[in-house]
């Protein structure tokens, strides 16, 4: 490829360090700030060309970033994180922006990066789903686990077997705080059974979406 390169991305800015092979002049800076729109920007310079590739690491904004690349024409390579910090050896300094892209842009142009699948497009949009399942479900059994750690403190077990799926949980819930916990403990209780019930409903459309019934 006669032009290489290596990008960092940090949330303020995107650090760039690309080599052109034919006239060996190095180019480095930073776009600023961080985003689709000034990436896009920036990416023009390479406009026409189908001999442009930078390496990227496999972390947190890489999607917009490797989307952006291959919208402009420019191949991306995903670098797989710890693999490239191995291939960065023993720190003799603080890792920068600067020194990140630049490692990035040697080991692609010697062969060596640590490589990632850049999954399709639908696989993405199916994990982000996947990701917003497993986080509704996370929080609402951290909703479940404070209303239990209530009644404990007070010498009282919560109701049932903590699902707290149905209305006639919920009611349940709601007696069992009126007889056992102090006023204090049935504010708390107050203050958090709605969430677990909404948190659930979420869920259930969210399956639905994923998985609807059959003829539906």
């Amino acid at each position: 490829m006669p032009v290489v390169g290596g990008l960092g991305i940090y949330r303020k800015q995107i650090t760039f360090d690309y080599l052109d092979t034919v006239t060996g002049q190095v180019r480095r800076g930073q776009i600023a700030p961080a985003g689709r729109v000034h990436l896009r920007a920036w990416l023009a310079r390479f406009a026409g060309r189908d001999d442009v590739a930078f390496a990227l690491e496999g972390c947190t904004g890489w999607r917009y970033v490797a989307e952006e690349l291959a919208a402009a024409g420019v191949a991306a390579h995903v670098a797989e994180p710890a693999g490239t910090a191995s291939a960065r050896g023993r720190r003799r300094h603080a890792r920068t922006g600067k020194t990140g892209s630049r490692h990035l842009r040697r080991l692609l142009a010697g062969g060596r990066l640590p490589e990632c699948w850049i999954p399709p497009g639908h696989i993405l949009e199916g994990r982000a789903r996947l990701e917003t399942h497993h986080d509704l479900r996370a929080g609402r059994t951290a909703w479940v686990q404070r209303i239990h750690a209530v009644f404990f403190p007070q010498g009282a077990a919560a109701p049932g077997d903590g699902a707290l799926r149905t209305g006639r949980d919920l009611e349940t819930l709601r007696a069992a705080a009126a007889a056992h916990l102090s006023p204090a403990g049935q504010l708390q209780v107050a203050t958090a059974w709605d969430m677990p019930a909404g948190l659930q409903a979420r869920l259930d459309v969210r399956r639905h979406r994923c998985c609807p019934p059959p003829g539906a």
